[in-house]
């Protein structure tokens, strides 16, 4: 049903009425993938993508996130709940091997996003007694800022229905959150609309400043990290994103009046 409304919900604000998002995998595998996706709110072309954010800066963000355990949560009856290990306060919120996974994948996604696209992530952590730990979300760049959203952390589950509905849809929430999830320097979390996070669960939005790092250090982005300030890779990117957006029209993705209108609107993009 949740899936069925981000699709309605995509094609209303696209006007078109694709069967489903387009997607790219990054990389997949049995427990974890990373993908870019067409989401609702890409549509108006402002995410400033492609961006080069380099494998290192990412692990330095995603290292500084921490997290504290909430008090009361909405899984405290439950036995996938009660099976799963809880992390005592201001623990990382990745393990190292999750943060390079993260780290190395959002950045190549987002060095080949268009600004239609965010980069969207799934982990699944089996546990023992048959209990899995679902982590999802997805990112996205805006004028130098990363946007962070985590829809699910450490949900814990049995069975494969809400494995299946995370895979499908990794901005999809579960359930209230377990944890807070605490950004590191210069980042702060978007506060949910007040009466929504009252009637449904709301995922945790990180917005972290790291183009004001380098600022405030004094230190220099290094050339390769901004694709904008490359002629050559600029163009030779517009050229790749234009093929894509041809591609989506021949497989049947978009219409030709939507395929013109996002042509001239990536245009204007760079």
């Amino acid at each position: 049903m949740a899936i069925s409304i981000l699709m309605l919900s995509i094609c209303a604000t696209l006007g078109c009425m694709a069967t489903a998002p387009a997607s790219r995998t990054i990389i997949e595998n049995q427990h974890q993938f990373v993908r870019l996706e067409v989401t609702a709110r890409a549509n108006q072309l402002n995410h400033s993508h492609p961006a080069s954010l380099s494998e290192s800066e990412l692990s330095n963000i995603l290292s500084s996130f921490t997290v504290n355990p909430r008090q009361h949560s909405s899984h405290e009856k439950n036995f996938a709940y009660m099976a799963a290990p809880r992390l005592p306060e201001s623990s990382p919120a990745f393990s190292p091997a999750v943060t390079a996974f993260l780290a190395r994948h959002l950045s190549q996604a987002l060095q080949r996003a268009t600004p239609l696209e965010e980069a969207l992530f799934f982990i699944e952590d089996p546990q023992p007694q048959g209990t899995v730990l679902i982590t999802s979300g997805g990112c996205y760049i805006q004028e130098g800022r990363l946007h962070f959203q985590l829809a699910n952390y450490r949900h814990p589950t049995i069975g494969t229905t809400e494995i299946i509905e995370a895979r499908a849809n990794p901005l999809h929430v579960l359930s209230h959150p377990g944890y807070d999830l605490i950004p590191g320097p210069n980042g702060t979390i978007q506060p949910a609309p007040m009466w929504e996070s009252l009637l449904m669960a709301w995922s945790q939005h990180a917005i972290i400043d790291y183009e004001h790092t380098y600022q405030k250090s004094g230190k220099s982005k290094p050339q390769s990290d901004s694709l904008r300030d490359n002629t050559s890779s600029v163009h030779t990117t517009l050229t790749e994103h234009l093929r894509e957006l041809e591609q989506a029209r021949n497989d049947g993705l978009l219409t030709e009046e939507e395929f013109h209108r996002l042509r001239i609107k990536l245009l204007n993009s760079y």
